[in-house]
């Protein structure tokens, strides 16, 4: 056996692999349903790590490098959007992923043809068409949202995470935007401009810090029905959408939230949208943060 080309075909695989754990993990990060596909994706990178040193093959750092720069480059492909991702960004890194899913049954397939744990590569080949299904599945049932999705502008961020409270005390909770104070990190004041019950036309002022700078924005309480609750907040500049979603978790007494956070500049302001996205990405890591401290750990 011509253990050199080998080497330099593997190589090239685990190269593929590094850049397919990235992605699945990414991908993981957006879809908590496919975090389980991530760890498996991972697990195959480590079985073919194993396979090499069975066949005295040894790992080339450089080419697992090249592979997570690679994944890292890919970000930049245009999908429709100048800042954040875009509903097209989902379908296009799936159809990467399975892309690179395909690539790997390949490999399985080729090894297959020598000597070594036949069982094995077949247990691998079996994992990998699973895989690939899963991925299908999941992204032809969102590329429909996504061709039919409203032209957007401005910048994104989303968090999803489970909190150790009912999906009914989490809704009375965050209902109350005057409770921002809590739990979001840029808010310095938030006071109901408004009396009664709190409902949908509810507003309160929002005094909030954001990029060094004091803004204040009026939210008004657009939408409260069973799958969640959303906050518009406005001022002169600026248009702040915080989309909360709420559904109940895996484990009783558990609640999952999507929180998705839009913000669209308007004037000269769309000038600092760069700078807001790196600011709104670390405040969404705070904001979760927060909301898991204050609505419960789940251990």
């Amino acid at each position: 056996m011509n253990t050199e080309l080998l080497g330099i075909y593997l190589n090239d695989h685990l190269g593929g692999a590094m850049a397919g754990t990235e992605l699945a993990r990414r991908i993981g990060r957006t879809h908590p349903e496919l975090r389980a596909l991530a760890g498996d994706i991972e697990a195959d990178r480590e079985e073919l790590l194993d396979v090499m040193r069975s066949y005295g093959v040894e790992p080339r750092p450089h080419k697992a490098a090249i592979g997570w720069l690679t994944e890292k480059a890919g970000r930049l492909k245009l999908n429709g959007r100048l800042l954040g991702r875009s509903p097209l960004s989902d379908v296009l890194e799936l159809e990467t992923l399975r892309i690179g899913i395909e690539g790997k049954a390949a490999m399985w397939r080729a090894l297959s043809t020598l000597p070594g744990d036949q069982e094995r590569f077949d247990r691998l080949l079996r994992r990998a068409e699973g895989q690939a299904d899963l991925v299908d599945q999941y992204r032809l049932r969102i590329a429909p949202k996504a061709f039919n999705s409203p032209h957007v502008s401005g910048v994104d961020v989303e968090r999803t995470f489970t909190v150790a409270s009912t999906p009914e005390g989490v809704t009375e909770y965050l209902r109350d935007f005057a409770r921002a104070e809590q739990w979001d990190p840029g808010t310095v004041t938030c006071t109901r401009l408004d009396d009664g019950p709190v409902e949908v036309g509810s507003r309160w002022r929002n005094v909030s810090t954001f990029l060094g700078r004091k803004t204040e924005l009026v939210y008004e309480l657009t939408r409260d029905d069973a799958s969640g609750l959303r906050f518009v907040g406005t001022n002169d500049t600026a248009t702040s959408t915080d989309d909360i979603s709420i559904t109940a978790g895996s484990a009783p007494g558990t609640t999952k939230i999507s929180y998705h956070a839009h913000l669209d500049f308007r004037g000269i302001a769309k000038l600092g949208a760069p700078v807001a996205k790196l600011a709104l990405e670390k405040l969404g890591n705070d904001t979760e943060k927060n909301l898991i401290r204050v609505l419960g750990d789940v251990r």
